[in-house]
């Protein structure tokens, strides 16, 4: 958007366009008039639309009616292709340079081509490879909470990494992008979402916390990467404790867009996602659905929403896993390779059968798998472990499947 200062004084109105020397001669007479200001103005644009260009690429992107064999399936990346008409030993011709542009084609592998390659990493190791596979993608270490502080007190830099968000009180998120390609991304746009707890994330569960811009340089260049705060308060309720998820998308205009699926962390490498649920020693949470007796490791359930599941069931399970195996628990200690120790395991960990969301859940029927039909479902996490001892940690992940491939996750931390 573009704003003139307040001050200026205001063009009066006239009937009709005018001629172009009309045009002219108040250009001339604002250019001469004093105190002006240079009005800028952004405009982001992207295609996301159904392609009318004649392709039935609801199968290629993944789109909710078929999957690549033709049946219901989740969306997916679209594929691309490459063309070899640019990168090493490639010559460009007069037709090549005016033959119109395909969709989904690309001149070469996006490592030859003078384009930005931004990603927000799903783990420690990701180079921004798609899908994510064999690795949780809902434990990004990317994404960071200043717990307390209003963004207008926060500095540029989060002081520490590892933070639980305060429910009820000012938050301040940061994000980590990355830019690895050959060239910078000058319009960067960087948008912040929080989401209740749920496996599958699109665009009608996000809830957009704030957008901001920035500049990212090109790989190689000494700035490839930064750190982006969010210029306005998150301020999450006190469901499940206040812990909903955060979701960051970021994407340049108009070189390197938003990309399908749009809010999928596992097939998008603009999405970013922080699935991680941590009580801290002292920590309670509200409410006296499902209540425990005091001594229990988490004194109240967690509803987790499972779909949308685009016509095919999904299987549901909850496992018990080290500390060690959730990279993002090194930023809570702030030590390199240091993680609370796993605590003896003294109940089990599990999921309520599904029930429509808003429809509550029942107290009996736990198990550690289930297997779900239908959109709109949650299962509610719980377990009877007693509270870990001071520098353990109970930690539990709970994901989604389907056809085998996982979707979602959420992961459970109760610290002791």
């Amino acid at each position: 958007m573009s704003k003139e200062n307040e001050s200026l004084p205001r063009r009066r109105a006239r009937p009709g366009h005018g001629s172009k020397e009309e045009h002219r001669r108040e250009r001339d007479e604002d250019c001469d008039r004093p105190g002006l200001r240079k009005v800028v103005e952004r405009t982001w644009y992207f295609r996301d639309d159904d392609c009318d260009d004649g392709r039935d690429e609801d199968c290629g992107r993944g789109g909710d009616d078929c999957d690549e064999e033709g049946k219901p399936g989740r969306p997916r990346r679209p594929p691309g292709t490459s063309s070899g008409t640019a990168g090493p030993g490639a010559v460009l011709t007069t037709g090549t340079i005016n033959q119109p542009d395909q969709p989904g084609v690309w001149g070469g592998p996006r490592s030859d081509l003078q384009l930005p390659y931004l990603f927000m990493r799903a783990n420690a190791g990701d180079l921004g490879v798609r899908p994510v596979v064999n690795a949780p993608f809902w434990e990004s270490p990317d994404i960071f909470i200043l717990a307390g502080v209003d963004p207008a007190s926060a500095p540029d830099i989060p002081p520490a990494l590892g933070q639980v968000a305060q429910a009820g009180q000012p938050n301040t998120i940061y994000a980590h992008v990355w830019n690895f390609g050959n060239a910078s991304a000058n319009e960067v746009l960087v948008e912040f979402y929080w989401v209740n707890p749920a496996l599958g994330i699109s665009a009608d569960s996000v809830n957009l916390i704030a957008q901001t811009v920035t500049a990212i340089g090109a790989k190689g260049s000494g700035n490839a990467h930064v750190m982006v705060k969010c210029p306005e308060a998150w301020v999450p309720t006190f469901v499940n404790g206040g812990h909903e998820c955060l979701l960051v998308r970021v994407w340049d205009n108009p070189s390197d867009l938003p990309g399908q699926p749009p809010f999928d962390a596992s097939w998008n490498r603009h999405v970013a996602q922080r699935n991680i649920h941590v009580n801290a020693p002292g920590m309670t949470t509200g409410g006296a659905l499902g209540l425990k007796p005091a001594g229990f490791a988490l004194q109240q359930p967690i509803l987790i929403k499972v779909g949308p599941l685009f016509g095919a069931p999904a299987t549901v399970a909850v496992e018990r896993v080290a500390p060690s195996t959730v990279p993002w628990l090194q930023l809570r200690t702030g030590t390199r390779g240091v993680f609370p120790a796993m605590a003896t395991p003294t109940g089990m960990p599990t999921l309520s059968p599904p029930t429509t969301t808003g429809g509550g859940f029942p107290t009996t029927g736990g198990a550690a798998r289930h297997t779900v039909h239908g959109d709109d479902k949650h299962v509610a996490f719980s377990t009877t472990d007693q509270a870990p001892g001071p520098g353990e940690a109970h930690v539990y992940r709970v994901n989604a499947t389907q056809d085998g491939v996982v979707f979602g996750g959420y992961t459970i931390v109760l610290l002791g």
